[in-house]
């Protein structure tokens, strides 16, 4: 009886010249939703404090748009 050869173990080969592997993962991106409306509303609010602040000179204005400014951190320091 003739004895079969023997193979070396084939060994994996991960980087060097034969490339690392290469993992995709699907994502179902036009399911991807956040939405957080009250944080929407609270950006909207203090980008027009920023217009307005940016856009006057008037002492008592500034001090209205500083006061409203101090109401909007309060109320997003709320629990």
């Amino acid at each position: 009886m003739d004895t079969p050869e023997s193979k070396p173990p084939s060994r994996d080969v991960i980087g060097g010249r034969h490339g690392s592997p290469t993992i995709t993962i699907a994502w179902p991106f036009s399911v991807v939703q956040n939405v957080d409306s009250e944080l929407r509303d609270v950006l909207g609010e203090l980008a027009l404090l920023i217009a307005r602040l940016a856009a006057t000179d008037d002492r008592e204005e500034r001090a209205a748009l500083q006061s409203q400014a101090e109401e909007i951190a309060e109320r997003l320091r709320r629990p």
